[in-house]
């Protein structure tokens, strides 16, 4: 709904379109109001706390599943416990469309369904995986980052402190890395599938 609302809706609710309302400070509507660094929406601003508490749960599970799980959960609680800190929440919730795969994958572990349907529900999330994470999010963010740099080019006040530029390359390289090395254990997987040395029911991304 987020992603939705930021790239075809933005103009209509703030007058400005997105991200770069987000960037600057001078007003959705061009004034000096300073309304830009506000979130767009309030489903913006509660998300990344939702997505906070769900990180510091995979932390926990992440010390059972293994250091992969860990380190991903880590960075996620770092992301998302930065943000909703620093009070800059609404501009990382377009990248919460990750999670979309993850429901997918938590399915298709159910005990409640058949052999099929839980192949089904991994097809899911292989392909919303490579979809989301590997295609969209990546533009999400270099589209930030790139907007972000040429309105510092251009002179134009910005809402951030200056060193959260640096973060949102850091952590974003970081993610991004992650998510192509999942991207490239779920490939491993699917070929030990197709060559009968895993059971199609087997769900989770270890390695055997």
């Amino acid at each position: 709904i987020c992603v939705y609302l930021n790239h075809f809706a933005a103009v209509e609710i703030s007058g400005e379109a997105e991200p770069l309302r987000s960037i600057r400070c001078d007003g959705g509507d061009g004034g000096d109001g300073g309304d830009a660094s506000l979130p767009l929406t309030s489903l913006h601003r509660i998300l990344p706390a939702i997505t906070l508490g769900y990180g510091l749960c995979d932390i926990l599970e992440g010390l059972d599943l293994g250091r992969d799980f860990l380190i991903h959960a880590t960075a996620l609680v770092i992301v998302m416990g930065t943000c909703c800190e620093l009070g800059y929440s609404h501009t990382v919730t377009p990248m919460l469309i990750m999670e979309i795969s993850s429901i997918w994958l938590n399915l298709s572990s159910a005990n409640f369904i058949s052999e099929t349907t839980s192949v089904v529900f991994q097809l899911l999330f292989a392909s919303s995986f490579f979809m989301i994470r590997i295609l969209i999010v990546p533009y999400i963010w270099l589209e930030w980052v790139l907007t972000l740099m040429r309105e510092e080019r251009e002179g134009h006040a910005i809402c951030f402190h200056w060193s959260f530029k640096y973060f949102v390359i850091v952590f974003g390289i970081i993610f991004n890395g992650l998510n192509f090395y999942w991207m490239y254990k779920i490939i491993r997987k699917i070929k030990r599938k197709l060559s009968g040395k895993e059971k199609m029911a087997e769900a989770d991304l270890k390695d055997r």
